[in-house]
C-alpha cells in the first residue's frame, strides 16, 4: 500500500519517520533571559557587588559623544577595578546634556566645548545697522 502511495502522491507526502509526523516550521526561542541569567551568573563569579542608588551614568568617547544611561543598572568589583554598568544607553551630543554634565567634563571635553560656544557665538552675532540708523529711532517708528 505504502508503494502505491509513493507512486501516487511521490514521497514528499511523507513528513517525518515512521508513523509520526513532523513539525514543519522550527520555532525559535527568544534567549533574552537565558543570556541574562549567564551574565549574572559570571558577574556573581567575578565577586561584583550591586552599587544602588546610581541615578545616572556617562561615558564619554572620542567623537565628542556622550552614551547616556538613565538609573542604570552598576555592579563593581573594587578590588579587581571592574565595574559593570547595564541598561538602556543613549548616544547624546555634549552640548545636549549641558549644564549637568559640566562637573563630569574632561581637559579634551572642555577644549570641544569652549570651540563650540565660540563657533556658535559667531553664528549668532547681530548683524550692524544700515547707514545712521540706531535702535531707539526704529523703535520709535513702531
Amino acid at each position: 500500500a505504502r508503494t502505491r502511495l509513493a507512486e501516487k502522491f511521490g514521497n514528499q507526502t511523507r513528513t517525518g519517520g515512521k508513523g509520526s509526523m513532523r513539525r514543519k516550521k522550527k520555532v525559535v526561542h527568544k534567549t533574552s533571559s537565558a543570556d541574562d541569567k549567564k551574565l549574572r551568573s559570571s558577574m556573581k563569579k567575578l565577586g561584583s557587588q550591586p552599587l544602588p542608588g546610581i541615578e545616572e551614568a556617562n561615558m564619554f568617547m572620542e567623537n565628542n559623544n556622550v552614551m547616556h544611561f538613565t538609573n542604570p543598572e552598576v555592579q563593581a568589583n573594587i578590588r579587581d577595578n571592574l565595574i559593570v554598568i547595564s541598561g538602556n544607553g543613549e548616544v547624546k551630543g555634549i552640548q545636549d546634556l549641558m549644564p549637568g554634565i559640566l562637573p563630569q567634563l574632561g581637559p579634551k571635553d572642555m577644549q570641544f566645548l569652549k570651540d563650540f560656544l565660540q563657533q556658535s557665538a559667531k553664528e549668532e552675532d547681530v548683524p550692524d545697522l544700515v547707514g545712521d540708523q540706531n535702535f531707539e529711532d526704529i523703535a520709535e517708528q513702531d
